[in-house]
């Protein structure tokens, strides 16, 4: 064996590659790894050529053809494969493709072993001794047309899948996509010199150096620079994996293409859909249709009854256009918005609930500051300037009906601001009894009758049947206490204030009516939302809006509902029903 300059230099760099490759193949992901694989075995190549390169017997260089061949056999399919692989065509890179690329490979290293006996890969094989070193002279053989034939093939397939995936690749893929694609053209360039008769000496073929080459930039930079690490996605794959579902339409509004995700999402099976408009699937003339039609980009929220139950959807219209700018069909994306819109509209609430408080808990420092300390402060002066001689005794005792009626109002407002806040603790306890709602409504209709006379109201009670109820009294007789309060607060004289208790057949009514102002529309629909607010009453006598909201509560904890109904300038009825025992179911 004699090393030359052509020998060594196929040796050192064969084994460059051929440890770059081993660093890949270990380091590396799959599609990599295959790219890796055809590195190694182009390593083979050179290697191999290398020794053939520096022995002088025939026999010697048969050997080293032979396993040149490992190398120059195999390292097409290798590339072909690392090309399926890396471009996402998952659907031709399964075991059936995979036997049909390597099986040339196969039975052409077969044949290299085998060709003393069939030369039908070198039909005539000797030594040249006539340059400088000696050479190989080969007459080829009818398989090698078709290993060769092969070889082009697989590198002019993976050239044009690389170029046909990647031709519209983001910018960050392309440097990569480049490279693999001089990778592949280089040394076919060079073979392709060599078939033509470019060949040092008559014999020595370059396709490996350029192989070599190539590989030992391509190697490092991949360890190093990771060129690799950033691997475009097939379209099919990410299409498949998208948590949206989609629906593609051509100009004449046919379903042409979907991903499984829209199966999920309208609860249906999606094997019939291709073909179908949207009115087969939504009916016809809905708002799906109409936008669909518009051929605008456009986004919009929507609800759909499904077996499920009710979701809320965020639809987008996408129109697709060609390169000329020619309408092609519509894309539209469903996103099930359910949940995040269930979430939205409960943080509304909580907020809606906490401005709500904070009113209320403004409206009750007022209450406090100006409606109790009025009043109280009031009769603190009266005192002090009846004690200073300021007014005369007979003065003072005149005084006394209408300070009596100022410690009535705010006797009621202590009571309620009691009930309001032990209603508002958690500890808040709920004694239900059995009791006889005639008399509770008896004792607080006879503590209005002073009020009522000096108004000029009639205020009475109807009674009908047995009227025991099971709740809660004393929240009970706060909440009749602040309806009748109410009733003769927004009455005058000549007006009418009536109790009406009814027995029914599972439960007693109470109805609380008057012929006084009446209520609003406005001021309707904030009692139904359990608003708190204040009007002045007939005579002009403030409120301070907290007995409503306690009425509602309390009622509410005692398994009724008030309902009320009013008119302006006619008066109101307020109505709630109570259980008449602990399994009295109230409807």
């Amino acid at each position: 064996m004699e090393l030359n300059i052509f020998s060594i230099t196929l040796l050192v760099s064969g084994i460059i590659v051929a440890a770059i490759s081993t660093v890949i193949i270990y380091r590396l992901g799959d599609s990599v790894r295959w790219f890796a694989f055809t590195m190694l075995f182009v390593s083979i190549w050179a290697l191999a050529y290398g020794f053939e390169l520096s022995v002088k017997s025939l026999e010697a260089m048969l050997f080293w053809i032979k396993i040149e061949y490992i190398g120059i056999a195999m390292a097409p399919g290798t590339w072909l494969w690392f090309c399926l692989k890396y471009t996402g065509l998952e659907k031709y890179s399964n075991p059936k493709i995979g036997l049909m690329i390597f099986t040339i490979p196969v039975v052409t290293f077969l044949m290299v072993l085998t060709n003393d006996y069939h030369h039908m890969h070198y039909q005539e094989v000797m030594v040249d001794n006539s340059g400088p070193f000696p050479l190989l002279a080969i007459k080829i053989g009818p398989w090698y047309y078709i290993h060769l034939s092969f070889f082009y093939i697989s590198l002019f397939l993976g050239i044009i899948i690389l170029l046909y995936k990647f031709k519209n690749a983001d910018p960050i893929y392309k440097k990569q996509n480049n490279l693999l694609i001089i990778a592949g053209f280089f040394p076919w360039a060079f073979n392709i010199a060599y078939l033509f008769g470019f060949r040092p000496f008559g014999h020595i073929d370059l396709t490996p150096y350029a192989f070599l080459i190539m590989y030992i930039f391509v190697g490092i930079g991949l360890i190093r620079f990771e060129l690799f690490s950033i691997k475009p996605i097939a379209r099919d794959k990410v299409f498949e994996v998208i948590t949206k579902g989609i629906l593609v339409f051509d100009p004449n509004y046919r379903i042409i293409d979907f991903n499984p995700y829209i199966g999920k999402i309208l609860e249906q099976p999606i094997s019939t859909l291709i073909g179908k408009r949207l009115e087969d699937i939504f009916g016809k003339e809905t708002e799906f249709e109409t936008y669909l039609k518009q051929g605008e980009k456009i986004e919009i929220e929507s609800s759909l009854d499904l077996k499920s139950g009710k979701k809320v959807l965020s639809i987008e219209y996408v129109p697709i256009h060609d390169k000329k700018g020619d309408f092609i069909g519509m894309m539209v994306i469903f996103e099930d918005i359910t949940l995040e819109k269930s979430i939205q509209n409960q943080i509304k609430n909580q907020a809606d609930e906490l401005k709500n408080l904070n009113n209320l808990k403004d409206k009750l420092f007022t209450i406090i500051s100006h409606d109790l300390k009025g009043p109280i402060f009031g009769i603190r002066e009266l005192i002090k300037l009846s004690f200073e001689g300021v007014i005369s005794k007979e003065e003072f005792f005149n005084i006394l009906p209408e300070i009596n009626k100022n410690m009535d109002s705010v006797s009621i407002l202590l009571e309620n601001l009691l009930a309001w806040t032990s209603s508002q603790l958690k500890g808040e306890f709920l004694e239900k009894n059995l009791f006889e709602l005639d008399k509770l409504v008896e004792q607080q209709v006879s503590l209005f009758e002073k009020l009522t006379k000096e108004k000029g109201i009639t205020l009475t009670i109807q009674k009908y049947g047995h009227l025991q109820v099971f709740a809660d009294k004393n929240m009970i007789d706060l909440a009749i206490r602040n309806l009748l309060s109410n009733a003769i607060k927004f009455s005058g004289k000549g007006d009418y204030v009536t109790a009406i208790l009814k027995e029914n057949e599972e439960s007693v009514s109470i109805k609380i009516k008057d012929t006084g102002l009446g209520i609003s529309e406005e001021n309707l629909e904030k009692l139904k939302n359990r608003e708190s607010f204040t009007t002045p009453g007939k005579d002009k006598t403030a409120g301070t809006g907290l007995g409503m909201l306690l009425v509602h509560d309390y009622i509410a904890k005692n398994g009724g509902k008030i309902n009320i109904i009013s008119q302006i300038g006619k008066g109101s009825e307020f109505t709630f029903q109570l259980p008449k025992s602990n399994n009295s179911e109230i409807s």
